[in-house]
């Protein structure tokens, strides 16, 4: 076996499920990394998997980190980690230098986190960020070390009273996908090419639409909530979004009145205006 080249090792290895690969990294230092870069390739870890001690080993084993592609951690509020754990998982962070999809759903008041992290040049790889963060200094700063980052998710229950950072207008270049709350929007989608944005944790306005309109690309795909009537709020869109194909809309105004025909004539005849329109949902209809 020590003897077959390292492509062949590696379709074997890709066989065998994870306990068979855990046994392989064990029986000779030649086979192990083959065995440890798939067993680590993908990480999805969580109390109920019972599986969060995985962080340990990334925070303290460097040669086995950069083997990791995608890291999902999810830290359950009503069992929430010790301050030492956050510690050891901003090392593994920091350790996981070759990352394409990082997802941190963990205690939001701990971006600090992501703070080691700022050590790295670059995380050049990583085209996806999920986190439970606000959109504070530390996500920024990190934000500036992701040249490939396309989807991003971050700042869904903003604090309204803490001031947003900058972000330099070089950083996030490939963005395309957005979700989070409409004030980080606002700061993060002009001038990139933002094609969908989901929007939560607060209300869009019509002073919101003209400065999410300035995506570098045209906005194809959009879903938010709003305090302002429907008809109204979909003439704003059009003006400022021709070029909508999937539009989601959750609207406040009458949400417990009967809608009339009238009604139903008027949303018709503003969607008409929409030409690249393939899907619509209005509080819950679809038309």
């Amino acid at each position: 076996l020590l003897a077959l080249p390292v492509e062949l090792l590696d379709d074997i290895a890709h066989t065998l499920d994870n306990p068979a690969l855990l046994a392989l990294s064990r029986t000779h230092s030649l086979l192990s990394p083959v065995a440890l870069r798939l067993l680590y390739r993908h990480l999805s870890l969580s109390a109920w998997s019972r599986n969060l001690p995985v962080v340990f080993t990334l925070a303290r084993k460097h040669h086995i980190a950069p083997f990791v592609r995608s890291f999902s951690i999810v830290i359950d509020p009503l069992a929430p980690a010790f301050p030492s754990f956050y510690r050891l998982l901003a090392l593994a962070i920091l350790n996981m230098s070759h990352l394409t999809s990082l997802r941190l759903l963990v205690d939001s008041s701990f971006t600090c986190v992501l703070q080691p992290a700022l050590a790295r040049n670059s995380y050049p790889h990583l085209t996806h960020f999920t986190s439970s963060f606000p959109f504070d200094h530390h996500v920024a700063s990190f934000l500036q070390k992701t040249p490939a980052l396309l989807e991003l998710e971050v700042d869904s229950l903003p604090a309204r009273t803490a001031p947003l950072p900058s972000l330099p207008p070089t950083s996030i270049p490939l963005l395309s996908h957005f979700i989070g709350s409409p004030r980080s929007a606002k700061l993060i989608v002009p001038g990139r090419p933002v094609a969908s944005i989901h929007l939560n944790g607060g209300s869009l306005t019509d002073d919101d639409v003209p400065s999410l309109a300035n995506s570098s690309v045209p906005l194809l795909v959009l879903g938010a909530v709003t305090t302002l009537p429907p008809v109204p709020f979909l003439e704003l869109l059009h003006t400022h979004m021709p070029r909508l194909a999937y539009l989601r809309i959750m609207s406040t105004q009458n949400l417990f009145n009967t809608p009339s025909a009238a009604f139903y004539e008027q949303v018709a005849n503003a969607l008409a205006a929409f030409s690249d329109l393939n899907a619509f949902e209005l509080s819950g209809m679809h038309w």
